[in-house]
């Protein structure tokens, strides 16, 4: 299982020092990648789910869910599965609002 967190901290903090692991911070959103064992040893199929908060109010948010399958695991990473999974639940959204940008103007 692949977990991805999006968090928000204080601008001050440095990420990579252990002690501001303590510091107060806010989960945003969340997307939990599961294999689902089904795909070959080159190709794998995942289950994903998205935790999609509305802007500024990430306790009132919905749960997406999409499937990528023959993800080819050998030859790309984590960062493209989470791509391939936000391109399924998210692209049609962001496509419209570009769109409602350019009217705009």
């Amino acid at each position: 299982m692949i977990i991805v967190k999006i968090e928000r901290w204080p601008d001050q903090v440095d990420p990579d020092d252990p002690r501001e692991k303590q510091r107060p911070h806010t989960d945003i959103a969340r997307a939990v990648i599961r294999n689902d064992h089904s795909g070959t040893h080159e190709t794998g199929n995942y289950h994903v789910e998205l935790y999609d908060p509305p802007a500024y109010n990430p306790w009132a948010g919905v749960v997406l869910e999409t499937e990528v399958h023959e993800f080819p695991r050998r030859e790309l990473g984590a960062w493209d599965l989470l791509y391939q999974a936000l391109d399924s639940l998210v692209r049609d959204r962001n496509a419209q609002q570009q769109g409602a940008a350019v009217a705009d103007l």
